[in-house]
């Protein structure tokens, strides 16, 4: 009888799991460790992207920002007057009708807009003023640099915040995180694939020194600015020449001494003086006025922009210089312009 009821039961079981297989599987969602954004935060200081970021909603352009390549620009996308994208400048705003993949460094001018969709490769800069709106997150991963400020209201890893703190050390997000509006993401910090950039949120970078330059002894860096990926605080002068081999920003009022070499993919954004004859080893992108001083060499294949001024003869549309021009009167160059490889900036050469 036993073995009866034990058959009848195997039978009955079995048609259960042949009637579930009919259903799909459900779907469960697991938790990856993010650090949601509440209210706005600001970045204070030169941070690097490590991953892709996401513009998750539409996104303006504070000041010029330089975008790496591998980015992409989605339709929708604003490019302003100004801008360089993969080696073009672009003289009068224009929309984007379908998306951009960005192959080479490229600038956004001021007043441009990054459509949803769209996305910012490793290497991209953002700068001091760069605004995260509610609703960005901060993927696991990231590293929050000492001297962030984290807001009451705030949790960290699973540590709630009762009142405003400046972390002493460098903070990794692998927890369950929430940034308060007010809180600050200092230089040298970094932000993981994955990471979203909520509508209403705004972007700007700095002077970019690519991998491969050279900073020549007696150049100075700023306070935000990062130098091989480490922050600088106060600012700092360098007795030796200093080879670049991780992500450097330079702020503001930095200085790039002479026998400096800037590399492809260098890009001029922020306030900075060349301080001594300084070489073009690539093409080095033009973000804001270039103030080029007499003595300088612009080589074959420089793009001058729309709005420029060549030897005191004013360029009304973008040129390409055919040939090498030694620079003997007043220069200007305007935002969205590319020096190129084998140009030398002679002293005095100011970005403003």
């Amino acid at each position: 009888m036993s073995t009866k009821i034990g058959k009848l039961v195997a039978a009955v079981l079995m048609t259960g799991l042949l009637v579930l297989c009919q259903f799909p599987a459900p779907a469960f969602a697991f938790d990856t460790a993010s650090a949601v954004v509440s209210g706005a935060v600001t970045i204070a200081g030169a941070t690097t992207v490590s991953g892709s970021t996401i513009v998750a909603g539409s996104t303006s352009v504070a000041g010029a920002t330089v975008v790496s390549a591998g980015s992409v620009l989605a339709a929708g996308s604003v490019v302003a007057a100004g801008s360089m994208v993969n080696g073009a400048s672009v003289a009068s705003s224009t929309v984007l009708a379908e998306a951009t993949s960005v192959n080479s460094t490229s600038v956004l001018a001021a007043s441009s807009t990054v459509a949803a969709g769209s996305s910012f490769a490793t290497s991209t800069m953002l700068a001091a003023g760069t605004t995260l709106a509610a609703g960005s997150s901060i993927e696991a991963g990231s590293v929050l640099a000492a001297g962030s400020v984290i807001t009451a209201g705030s949790v960290v890893n699973g540590s709630s915040f009762s009142s405003a703190t400046t972390l002493a050390s460098a903070t990794t997000v692998s927890g369950t995180s929430t940034l308060a509006a007010g809180s600050t993401i200092a230089a040298g910090s970094s932000l993981a694939s994955g990471t979203a950039i909520a509508a209403g949120s705004s972007v700007v970078s700095a002077t970019l020194i690519a991998q491969g330059s050279v900073l020549g002894a007696g150049s100075f860096a700023a306070a935000s600015s990062i130098v091989n990926a480490v922050a600088v605080s106060g600012g700092v002068s360098f007795a030796a020449n200093t080879a670049i081999v991780a992500s450097t920003s330079l702020a503001g009022g930095s200085i790039i001494a002479a026998n400096s070499t800037l590399a492809e993919g260098s890009a001029l954004v922020t306030n900075t003086m060349i301080a001594g004859t300084t070489f073009a080893g690539g093409s080095v992108a033009v973000a804001n006025t270039a103030v080029v001083a007499g003595g300088s060499t612009l080589a074959a294949g420089t793009v001058v922009a729309a709005g420029s001024v060549v030897n005191g003869t004013s360029v009304s549309s973008a040129t390409v210089l055919t040939s090498s021009t030694v620079v003997a009167g007043s220069t200007v160059l305007a935002s969205g312009s590319t020096i190129a490889a084998s140009s030398v900036l002679a002293t005095s050469t100011m970005v403003i």
